[in-house]
């Protein structure tokens, strides 16, 4: 693998996946997705033994990270008055607590990483950068109308949405569920919460969903303004859609967006 070429990396507590890229960012070279029922040391050894290609030398890394509690909160609010909200979101009192600011906005990122998780990962990887999936999921987001924007990327089970009107970030939040009724359920409160139009809102897909899935088929029922969106890179050999993997294209493309 060339020494140029980029890492990407998606840590969570129901998975792990990773991409390479070439030196413009623009083709990928590599991309690998695991499922668990709960990330442990033991998977991460695995996935690093058999996949030689971590060890080598890359020009930049970058990892998007998704545990347990995450909370957008004023940029101004000291981290001291934070504490409750944790607990109240059942976070793990040895959890370590990352606060990074949000690009774009007046709001910081805070949230809590499982540490025997953290020094695994920065010990094999001390030079990437990291953040939290909300993160790059709001400072890659297109300009939002009156109409409203909300973004989802659906995993196993799992879905993250982070929701736009005009010039305002309105949620950032992930979500479990179990049937597509679910997904749509909490699609629905969003909109009744925020004060968004079902047949207005526009809807940007990314993940594991595809176009023939009941999921899909329903999102697009209730919501009419209803797209993928696509990774942008070139993947010659892919026959998956290139939608499913828009989040580690958009997480291998931050540095560009770190200013905004």
């Amino acid at each position: 693998m060339p020494t140029e070429s980029h890492l990407a990396m998606q840590v969570g507590r129901y998975f792990f996946s990773f991409c390479i890229c070439d030196a413009e960012k623009r083709r990928l070279l590599q991309l690998k997705r695991y499922r668990f029922s709960a990330l442990s040391l033991r998977h991460l050894d695995s996935i690093f033994n058999e996949n030689a290609v971590l060890n080598g030398h890359f020009q930049s890394i970058t990892t998007a990270l998704d545990f347990g509690f995450s909370s957008l909160l004023p940029a101004s609010l000291h981290v001291s008055e934070t504490a409750p909200l944790m607990y109240l979101e059942n976070a793990d009192q040895q959890d370590h607590v990352i606060t990074e600011p949000v690009p774009g906005h007046d709001a910081s990122n805070r949230y809590t990483v499982p540490p025997d998780i953290l020094t695994w990962i920065v010990h094999h990887f001390p030079s990437s950068s990291y953040y939290h999936t909300h993160t790059i999921q709001i400072a890659a987001a297109a300009t939002a109308g009156e109409n409203g924007l909300i973004r989802v990327d659906f995993s196993d089970n799992v879905f993250t949405v982070a929701v736009f009107k005009n010039e305002n970030l309105l949620l950032a939040k992930t979500f479990r569920y179990s049937t597509s009724t679910d997904a749509v359920f909490y699609l629905l409160k969003i909109c009744e919460v925020f004060g968004l139009k079902q047949e207005s809102v526009s809807v940007e897909i990314s993940g594991l969903v595809d176009a023939s899935s009941k999921l899909y088929r329903e999102v697009y029922d209730y919501f009419l303004n209803t797209s993928f969106k696509a990774a942008d890179w070139l993947d010659d050999n892919s026959e998956v859609p290139s939608h499913y993997f828009t989040a580690l294209n958009e997480l291998v493309l931050c540095e560009s967006f770190q200013e905004v």
